[in-house]
């Protein structure tokens, strides 16, 4: 049975986690809504703008408080390609660490505790803690690539589980840039449809129905490599346990 502490120790975490997802949901509502208001000033674009964005992007997403979508899409609209994509990797890049600050402070020493008693989630954790920096860099970015995970939430789990802050940095520019880049296409190509007054909802219907099919391929994709470098961690450690044997 759990005891108090038991008790406390899960609820932390959890509710840690939790305003994660939670808090960049209602972020992004109150985010786009300021975008549709201001949306010509955001086409004009300009220094201000990119600092706006940037700015948005680290305190915004490394707090919980804007998704990564969200962000991606503002910075198509209003930067386009290239640089849209660069100010919104930028900021998501650097703000991840304050995310891992906050997510190690707050979710208190029992988390790991917390994880291990589920059974995919002590598998995760193996493989994490026992993994390379090159192969937690790689994990890291699986677990960015996938749309099930909030970016968030990753935070504060890289941080429960203890990855190293150089491989979950470079872990997170790698899984965020191909789902970035499909978003800014997106803003950059509504903005384009929109300034030339040629905003049909259908292609603007075609064109969002894309951007989410291949964001779900993504996280298939994500998916299924996750699951292989979870199988050969947990035989890995088979294999030595037998040998010590």
């Amino acid at each position: 049975m759990f005891t108090r502490v038991d008790l406390k120790q899960s609820l932390r975490p959890t509710g840690v986690v939790f305003f994660a997802a939670v808090g960049q949901a209602l972020g992004g509502f109150l985010a786009l809504g300021l975008a549709v208001a201001y949306a010509d000033a955001l086409r004009a674009g300009g220094a201000g703008i990119v600092l706006l964005l940037l700015t948005a992007g680290v305190l915004g997403c490394g707090l919980a408080l804007l998704p990564t979508h969200v962000l991606s899409l503002l910075c198509g609209w209003a930067l386009g390609l290239p640089f849209g994509l660069t100010v919104a990797l930028a900021g998501a890049t650097l703000g991840s660490p304050i995310g891992y600050g906050i997510g190690r402070r707050l979710a208190g020493p029992g988390a790991m505790e917390v994880v291990a008693r589920h059974p995919k989630g002590a598998a995760v954790c193996e493989a994490v803690t026992r993994a390379s920096p090159m192969r937690a860099a790689v994990l890291v970015g699986l677990l960015r690539l996938s749309p099930v995970v909030p970016y968030g939430s990753t935070n504060v789990l890289a941080a429960v589980f203890g990855v190293p802050r150089l491989p979950f940095v470079v872990g997170t520019l790698i899984g965020l840039a191909p789902r970035a880049a499909v978003v800014v296409a997106l803003g950059a190509g509504l903005e384009r449809l929109d300034s030339e007054k040629q905003a049909s909802p259908w292609l603007i219907a075609m064109g969002v129905a894309a951007t989410v099919l291949l964001i779900i391929l993504m996280g298939w994709f994500a998916k299924r490599a996750m699951a292989r470098v979870v199988d050969a961690s947990s035989a890995n450690q088979y294999d030595r346990a037998g040998a010590k044997m």
